[in-house]
């Protein structure tokens, strides 16, 4: 690691961006890491079918937690990030996400209902959905996007992983056999809800925000605002989240159960570099304001720091997979294997994609571009799934996902290179890095 990258860590890890790292590791612990604990346990209590169904279901809720979210994680982010040490304006822009994310919750959870009466797959487990969309209730209320904005997610850090904790409690205490995947469903729901209701009180006791009522005008343009970001978002759950229910379309729930299993293997590994990425990008969205330079100097210090890292993970993904599934999810689950072996590539096409995307390509507005990529990769993911999945079954979704990362990955780094934003161009003077 070179010196100017050690030095630009060692400041980060002392400033607000080292503390909002950390916080934002301990919602990553809760996101994937809790799951290690819970899965070896579900798998076995539930069975490969029921964890397919439960999986399914949440498949399903990816993508109404997208539409509730609406680019906001992103848009509200870089907006509130820059107005900051304004509350009136920190106010009235957070007023207005709530007012939108709340609309757009109504508009979900009309199509579930029509979804359940239209779809025979979904109508045959609708009790289970209407549990899980508590989770999609408890997104509209969380405020992730304040907080990173404002670069102080310690509070709610606490909140979510505290209350993931309980359901793992809950778990094992309540969850006892395979009819019970609709008890696991409402703990996690009601803890969603739960963690969303104290983010708010914590929003206005803590942070000063400031009680204002959402305008017409200000949801329209919030919508607008995150618009583009969203319609990348929906086309990034085609080949991420949304996978188990496009494959339970098209499979029984135990071939979902043996893919959804290795994915999750999979993405803990993805995840252990995401909450760095977050944590950057508000300090990267204020940096491209002042210095293409200087954006694309540390673009190129932390591609290949977080690159390097995520080639590793890939590595011991792939050379561990064998004994991993065995461990964490037991020897019924042996074609779980190919799943975590074709898919070990993503943490290092994820780590690269991330910083070409979130840091470079979203601070220098390059939003629809981004859209395009995405929306190209998620038709590409769903075209291979139908062509894959029927034969394949989970080793064909996998192989689906991993073309459609490496699509991303290729062209956000082709697009950047012909738009003269490449990190790995020569530049003609060394920016300055202070």
């Amino acid at each position: 690691m070179s010196e100017g990258l050690k030095s630009f860590l060692s400041r980060g890890l002392k400033s607000s961006v080292g503390k909002n790292t950390l916080s934002l590791y301990s919602i990553q612990f809760a996101n994937y890491f809790l799951p290690l604990i819970t899965i070896p346990y579900l798998v076995r209590v539930l069975g490969a079918e029921r964890f397919g169904t439960l999986a399914f279901g949440q498949g399903l809720m990816a993508y109404f937690s997208t539409a509730v979210s609406f680019g906001f994680d992103w848009s509200a982010t870089r907006k509130i990030s820059v107005e900051r040490e304004r509350v009136d304006i920190v106010s009235r822009v957070s007023a207005n996400v709530w007012g939108a994310k709340s609309l757009l919750c109504v508009l979900s959870f009309v199509c579930l209902l029509l979804l359940i009466q239209l779809v025979p797959r979904v109508h045959y487990v609708s009790t289970l959905m209407v549990v899980l969309f508590g989770g999609v209730l408890g997104n509209v209320l969380f405020p992730t996007w304040l907080f990173q904005g404002l670069e102080r997610m310690g509070p709610i850090s606490w909140i979510n992983l505290s209350l993931r904790t309980l359901v793992v409690v809950g778990m094992f205490v309540l969850v006892r056999k395979p009819q019970d995947f609709i008890i696991y469903a409402g703990l996690s729901s009601a803890a969603a809800i739960i963690a969303g209701m104290l983010g708010v009180g914590v929003a206005f006791q803590s942070l000063g925000l400031r009680l204002t009522l959402p305008t017409w005008a200000g949801i329209l343009e919030s919508l607008r605002e995150g618009s583009v970001l969203f319609l990348s978002s929906s086309a990034i759950v085609l080949y991420s989240s949304g996978n188990a229910f496009i494959l339970g379309l098209m499979a029984n729930d135990t071939v979902v159960g043996y893919y959804t299993a290795g994915e999750k293997i999979v993405r803990a590994m993805v995840g252990i570099l995401g909450p760095l990425s977050q944590a950057l990008f508000p300090r990267f969205s204020r940096l491209a304001e002042e210095s293409r330079a200087r954006t694309l100097y540390w673009g190129k210090k932390l591609l290949f720091a977080v690159g390097g890292t995520g080639l590793v993970l890939s590595a011991i993904t792939f050379i561990s997979a064998a004994p991993v599934v065995r461990i964490v999810l037991g020897h019924n689950y042996h074609p779980s294997i190919s799943v975590v072996r074709i898919l070990a590539l993503l943490p290092f096409l994820v780590a690269v994609s991330s910083v070409l995307g979130v840091q470079l390509m979203i601070p220098f507005g390059r939003e629809k571009a981004i859209f395009l990529i995405v929306l190209g990769a998620g038709c590409l993911n769903v075209a291979f799934a139908l062509l894959l999945a029927p034969g394949w079954k989970a080793n064909g979704m996998a192989v689906s996902v991993l073309l459609a990362e490496i699509f991303v990955s290729t062209m956000y780094f082709a697009y950047l290179s012909r738009s003269g934003l490449s990190p790995l161009q020569k530049p003609g003077a060394r920016p300055n890095p202070e």
